[in-house]
C-alpha cells in the first residue's frame, strides 16, 4: 500500500494493485489536494498576489483570477503537469505532498496572455 500525504487534505491511502487504477486514486487525491488549495487562495485573492508576485491586483484583475482560478479548479488534473509527484509514488511507499507542483500550475495560468 502506498500513502500520500497532504498539509491540505490529510493521508490518504493508495491501496489499488492494479496500475491503471493507482493511478486513477492519486489523480483524485491530487484534485482533492489542489481543490482546497485553490479554495483557500480564492478567500483572499488580493493577498495571494501581493504575497506571490509583489503586485496589487485591480478589482477587474482579482475577477479575472478568480476566473482563471476557478476554471482550473474544474478541471481534472493532468498527470504530465505531475510527473514527479506520480514517479516519486511509484518508487516510494509514502509521499510528502508540497504545493510546488501546484503553484506552478497555477503561476502557468495566470500569467498566460489572455488571447480575445
Amino acid at each position: 500500500m502506498k500513502m500520500i500525504e497532504s498539509n491540505l487534505i490529510g493521508r490518504c491511502p493508495i491501496t489499488a494493485k492494479d496500475k491503471s487504477v493507482r493511478l486513477f486514486q492519486v489523480k483524485e487525491v491530487l484534485n482533492r489536494h489542489r481543490t482546497k488549495l485553490i479554495n483557500t487562495l480564492l478567500k483572499d485573492i488580493p493577498y495571494f498576489i501581493g504575497q506571490k508576485y509583489h503586485a496589487f491586483a485591480t478589482p477587474e484583475e482579482v475577477e479575472v483570477i478568480k476566473s482563471k482560478l476557478t476554471y482550473l479548479q474544474s478541471r481534472d488534473i493532468d498527470l504530465t503537469n505531475y510527473a514527479s509527484i506520480v514517479h516519486q509514488i511509484q518508487r516510494r511507499s509514502i509521499i510528502k505532498l508540497n504545493n510546488e507542483a501546484f503553484f506552478k500550475e497555477v503561476d502557468q495560468l495566470l500569467l498566460q496572455k489572455q488571447t480575445n
